[in-house]
């Protein structure tokens, strides 16, 4: 009998937050990725069918047109692998992102939790018994509950290729005992951008973007957060707007934020000339407005690597001990140089006037570093998805953080 070639499938389940533009296009960019080593098959059942087209996925890449659960989809296609002569390579990537323990408020809503948390275990466990290879690409994680911590180390002994997007989330993994960790970077840096002629806003002027959240946290009710982040918004869209005579554009990604942004615009409109784009953006026009910023002021992460992309300049607008998914990708990249701390006495307009004497600068180190993690990201993928041993240049990614 002739063996065949092997054959790669790829299980992956994108459920994710469907009003947030930065979860759909990291996804996008690992659906992209994965399609070029080997036959997806997409969890779909539960997608809104407007997240289907925005994810471009084929009719040929549903799971659903199997008629079954997406656990009986996988579970089913092992055994037909398992009694094959030549076995296949099947991988089940996990979903990108940040994990991090939530806050529980009572016992039914604990004990569900905890119920959940069993079940994602043994599904793990079980496809690892059927030679699946689990897969998760540059997330970040922490903190923790003590339970989650245990949770998460059991759910990495499961897992053929466990990475983190940040050596801070490096460290924090080993810290709670996980060793194989590696750092692949945040998928937007693989974003690729299209050509588009679309446009949101109708201005020769130059502007600046702000897009904000209103919290560190969606639980955190606390003024403090605000009343700091807006006595430094203030003295920023006075250089900017005064000084600097640029136009302010806020905009937002993530549903979540319109209300806030609108606070925002209304702080600013009577003064200083304000546009706000009443509408949540999404992937096509992104490319278009950030692409045209002078500068893009934010502290949501894709906000700023999308802008960083786009080839913008972008400005965190942070609490340096609160966001620590801004400050470990940025450390790790090296742009630290472009982030405001609200919390801190920094002296700002010495701050924006440096990026601005230097803005040439800045942008041919962003196209480096760009540069850097595309290539590494694009070795990393090729070594999982391709090798039945993880290789060496694994760590092609730390020479980057390093460099």
């Amino acid at each position: 009998m002739i063996n065949e070639p092997k054959k790669t499938i790829i299980f992956v389940s994108p459920e994710t937050q469907y009003e947030n533009l930065g979860d759909l296009i990291i996804i996008k960019v690992l659906l992209k990725n994965l399609r070029n080593y080997g036959k997806l098959v997409i969890n779909d059942r539960n997608l809104p069918q407007w997240f289907c087209q925005e994810l471009e996925i084929q009719e040929s890449e549903r799971a659903s047109k199997h008629g079954k659960k997406f656990i009986s989809v996988m579970l089913n296609y092992a055994i037909k692998n398992l009694l094959q002569w030549q076995q296949n390579n099947i991988y089940y990537v996990l979903t990108p992102g940040h994990r991090f323990s939530k806050s529980i408020s009572n016992v039914l809503e604990y004990f569900i939790y905890l119920v959940q948390k069993i079940k994602d275990l043994i599904i793990l466990a079980l496809l690892k018994t059927f030679n699946f290879r689990i897969c998760r690409f540059g997330v970040s994680i922490g903190p923790f509950s003590k339970i989650d911590e245990f949770a998460e180390k059991l759910q990495s002994e499961f897992m053929y290729f466990y990475s983190v997007r940040d050596t801070k989330s490096e460290n924090y993994a080993q810290k709670i005992g996980i060793n194989k960790v590696k750092i692949f970077p945040d998928l937007a840096w693989l974003l690729k951008i299209p050509n588009t002629s679309s446009s949101l806003i109708k201005s020769n002027d130059e502007y600046v973007i702000f897009s904000f959240r209103e919290s560190t946290h969606p639980l955190d009710k606390s003024n403090t957060y605000r009343n700091h982040l807006f006595s430094v918004l203030d003295e920023i869209v006075d250089i900017v707007c005064i000084q600097w005579q640029k136009k302010l554009l806020i905009s937002y990604q993530v549903d979540l934020d319109f209300e806030f942004c609108q606070e925002i615009s209304d702080r600013y409109k009577e003064k200083y000339p304000v546009i706000f784009i009443n509408e949540r953006i999404n992937s096509q026009k992104m490319y278009d407005l950030y692409s045209q910023a002078y500068m893009i002021f934010s502290n949501r992460l894709h906000v700023l690597m999308f802008g960083t992309i786009c080839g913008s300049i972008p400005v965190a607008v942070v609490d340096k001990a609160k966001h620590d998914k801004i400050i470990g990708i940025y450390s790790d990249a090296g742009l630290m140089p472009q982030v405001i701390d609200i919390s801190s006495s920094e002296n700002i307009l010495d701050r924006l006037s440096k990026m601005a004497a230097n803005t040439d600068l800045i942008k041919q180190e962003l196209a480096l570093c760009i540069q850097r993690y595309q290539n590494s990201g694009n070795e990393i993928f090729q070594d999982v998805m391709t090798d039945d041993s993880q290789s060496t240049s694994l760590r092609t990614i730390e020479n980057v953080v390093n460099s």
